[in-house]
């Protein structure tokens, strides 16, 4: 078969995945009650603190053992109440919220949910003893910048009215607040049980959550079992869940096709195979997640200060051969934007930076290199980025960018990113809530730039986003981000987009009534088996 026909029948087994994967159900079938779902684990999470630990494995964990005020309905970006009764009143100044919650919540371990627990978990994050990685969540309330700085013990901006009723009061207007209510590291916990825990409280985690821990082994299995006085009535429907830690997706993959585990991600070794095999196509489960993967340019290296030389690194970078070489199948589009698509804002004609080696070897002599020069690109251990790492090497090799990849530890690399000393990165950004602000802002503002080794500084720019937070008409909004968005990524080339990345994973067809959300975060409350396993 040509490559080319060869591609087109792959596109077209792709898509059709796709259009059977977001199925929850099938019309007139009906949810049924029991069995236990069999998934597992990457690793064995070093606890489970979602204020402390902001990765994917950490938050899905989260919407398992513990419950927000506010959360997304299903698979979209509306906001719905979780533990609130009905959604905050707002005030006409847009700055004070007043919150009811449900009545006869119930946590793991029995006691009833009230206000002392929301108030409780918010101080707790904003404690600078906690090292909360999600302060940004909150910061916005009266007094929280105090905490912050050890300077109060009590977060001022929140009242607590009766048992059930309190509120939160704003420094100033900020249409995402109630967003960054629903993220997983706003998950409410129990003041007593959390004190009474101290430091091991992220290995004894207690929520309001549909599931609560039954057994962990370290470095072996975790059972969540149902919580049988969850507050949202007929939910959960599984039984448990146990997730035996396997560390090889590889190993993952095998004993799914075996039919031990029901659910895996899809390696990228075994991406091709799956996509041609008509076997997975009632299997497989896909997603566009609110995504951007990218280039990193310190603005702060020797280097990359002149904005040519950046637009040079732009412009010699093949997007489409990059999409079409290494993340083949269907697995990514091409980004000429950093507001992605399905984000508030994103712009579908948004001028892209060309393709044009020629045209980046002349600003690089422009700019006084006119034989290139060397410069270091940092990753963590990882296969897979180095394979995407080399793509780009090789790029911008003819040009004269000659691209030093430096594999570090995690550790090492989040330290380096934060101190804002990396050079460059290929990178990405998955949302944690779907609102422009959490792209543009967290990344480009001046306040916020040097922790992501940015080190991005526009007085115009940051003028624009400042602004845009605190306007709550969306249309009215977006406006200022594509002004901002277009001085960032178009005249300053501060960061050059790549694409947006497609989410698969395989679920056995038994498996019932999961999706995929924007966010990436998954639960399993709605999830049923139409047999007992």
């Amino acid at each position: 078969m040509s490559l080319f026909r060869r591609w087109l029948c792959l596109v077209v087994v792709v898509v059709a995945m796709m259009a059977t994967g977001q199925v929850a159900w099938s019309a007139g079938e009906t949810p049924k009650y029991g069995g236990i779902l069999h998934d597992y684990l990457g690793a064995d999470p070093p606890g489970i603190d979602p204020q402390i630990d902001t990765t994917f494995l950490i938050y899905n964990l989260s919407r398992e053992i513990y419950n927000t005020l506010v959360r997304y309905e299903r698979d979209s970006l509306k906001l719905e109440p979780e533990l609130l009764e009905s959604m905050p009143a707002i005030s006409a100044d847009r700055k004070t919220y007043t919150c009811k919650l449900r009545k006869g919540v119930k946590f793991h371990d029995g006691t009833e949910l009230t206000a002392k627990d929301v108030k409780f978990t918010f101080e707790r994050m904003l404690n600078p003893a906690t090292k909360a990685a999600n302060t940004w969540c909150i910061e916005q309330i009266v007094g929280a910048t105090e905490m912050m700085e050890g300077k109060a013990k009590e977060l001022a901006g929140f009242k607590i009215i009766d048992d059930y009723t309190f509120q939160f009061t704003l420094e100033y207007p900020y249409a995402p607040f109630l967003s960054n209510l629903a993220v997983p590291a706003m998950s409410i916990f129990p003041e007593k049980a959390c004190k009474a825990a101290g430091e091991n409280w992220a290995l004894r985690p207690i929520g309001t959550g549909p599931f609560k821990i039954d057994r962990w082994v370290r470095d072996s299995i975790l059972v969540l079992k149902k919580h049988k006085d969850y507050f949202e009535k007929d939910l959960p429907y599984l039984d448990a869940i146990e997730m035996r830690v396997i560390p090889d997706s590889a190993t993952a993959m095998l004993e799914f096709e075996n039919g031990t585990i029901d659910v895996t991600s899809i390696p990228d070794s075994d991406f091709m195979r799956v996509a041609q095999d008509p076997a997975f196509k009632d299997k497989i489960l896909s997603g566009t997640p609110l995504n951007i993967y990218f280039y990193n340019l310190n603005v702060n290296d020797p280097y990359l200060k002149d904005v040519r030389v950046r637009k040079a690194f732009a412009m010699a970078i093949d997007k489409k051969a990059l999409v079409d070489k290494v993340f083949t199948g269907g697995r990514a589009t091409v980004a000429n934007s950093f507001l992605c698509p399905g984000l508030p804002g994103f712009n579908p004609h948004f001028p892209g930076t060309e393709y044009n080696p020629a045209k980046a070897k002349e600003l690089l002599k422009d700019a006084g290199y006119p034989e290139g020069f060397t410069i270091e690109s940092w990753q963590t251990k990882s296969d897979t980025v180095l394979r995407r790492n080399e793509a780009v090497q090789a790029m911008l090799k003819e040009v004269g960018i000659d691209l030093k990849i430096v594999q570090v530890d995690s550790a090492s690399y989040r330290q380096a990113r934060k101190q804002g000393t990396i050079p460059c990165c290929f990178s990405n950004w998955w949302a944690d809530i779907g609102d422009p602000d959490n792209f543009l802002y967290v990344w480009f503002h001046s306040s916020q730039s040097r922790g992501f080794s940015s080190n991005y500084s526009n007085s115009k720019v940051d003028a624009l986003l400042t602004q845009a937070r605190t306007i709550s008409d969306m249309d009215e909004r977006i406006a200022f981000y594509r002004a901002a968005e277009k001085i960032i990524v178009h005249d300053d080339a501060a960061v050059v987009p790549l694409l947006y990345y497609k989410d698969f994973m395989l679920r056995q067809p038994y498996v019932k009534g999961l999706t995929m959300h924007p966010t990436g975060v998954m639960s399993y409350k709605h999830v049923w088996l139409d047999k007992k396993k």
